[in-house]
């Protein structure tokens, strides 16, 4: 349990960032809490039991879970919270109309970013970039639904002119993490933060010397204990049926690309030559005289 208070506008996204390392029953009542949120702040730890479909006992122990010192602290917090955010709309909704699911989507996506800006620490962004800024090799490392983080991370790292590679075959991942050594940089995606052969990856780089910068939405989990610096951004989905059915990881994307925008900053004529000669490539694949 954190020992110190939340920080201003930050409780939905702990709340939603750490429903992956719950149990069932503590999921289900921490979906409560980011499902009902207004209910939430009225309700008694019972009423928030019956509708979980759990005990009383468990509601305490899930906001304990979630870095609380009980129901009653989450609850204060949580409405000091939705005071700021008071008239938007709600994370989750239904509607039978394509349209309304279609807006209900985004703005679910807009609650995303905020979650990243409220979870993500200073140091730790000052220190995954610094780490990249001086390292010799990059390696990303990502699968299943964060390979296509990985590799775009790795095509915009290699577009500012840092050399970078994120091979999507794990048993090469395994190859090239053993071959890297100080100086070099893992950077490692995984949601779950506990995805076998990304974390057998990652453990490799370490061993090889090598420092690894997460980018999960676990602070607790394999990923957050080999990580020489972890990102924690909310992937925004409160089950992992809803992991696989929306697009979750898009706020790693983001953060990803934050990441490569720091770094070209901090040397803007190199970013600004590797930029141009990749956009003498882009310009040889367009047809002169397209029919």
């Amino acid at each position: 349990m954190n020992p110190q208070q939340p920080e201003l506008g930050s409780v939905p996204a702990l709340i939603r960032a750490g429903i992956p390392d719950l149990n069932p029953s503590e999921r289900r009542v921490a979906e409560v809490f980011v499902d009902r949120p207004a209910w939430t702040i009225e309700a008694s730890a019972q009423e928030i039991a019956d509708a979980a479909g759990t005990s009383r006992a468990t509601v305490v122990r899930t906001a304990q879970r979630l870095g609380f010192t009980g129901y009653p602290q989450l609850r204060v917090l949580l409405a000091r919270d939705l005071g700021l955010v008071a008239g938007q709309p709600e994370a989750h909704h239904t509607s039978d109309d394509a349209v309304g699911v279609f807006n209900a989507f985004l703005r679910d996506v807009a609650l995303t970013i905020n979650d990243a800006l409220a979870l993500l620490d200073a140091d730790d962004i000052r220190r995954a970039v610094d780490l990249l800024a001086d390292a010799r090799d990059v390696l990303v490392v990502g699968n299943g639904l964060s390979s296509p983080v990985a590799v775009e991370m790795a095509m915009r790292l290699n577009a500012i002119g840092r050399y970078a590679e994120a091979p999507v075959d794990h048993v090469e991942q395994g190859v090239r993490a053993r071959r890297l050594g100080p100086g070099d940089v893992c950077v490692v995606v995984s949601g779950s933060g506990s995805t076998r052969p990304t974390i057998a990856a990652a453990r490799a780089a370490t061993r090889a010397g090598a420092a690894v910068v997460g980018l999960t939405a676990s602070a607790t989990a394999g990923l957050a204990e080999v990580a020489t610096v972890s990102l924690v951004v909310g992937l925004g989905a409160p089950s992992f049926r809803d992991e696989i059915t929306r697009n979750s990881r898009l706020p790693q994307s983001i953060v990803a690309g934050a990441l490569v925008r720091a770094l070209s900053e901090r040397n803007i004529d190199a970013a600004r030559e590797a930029q141009a000669r990749m956009l003498d490539v882009i310009g040889e694949v367009f047809l002169q005289d397209p029919r």
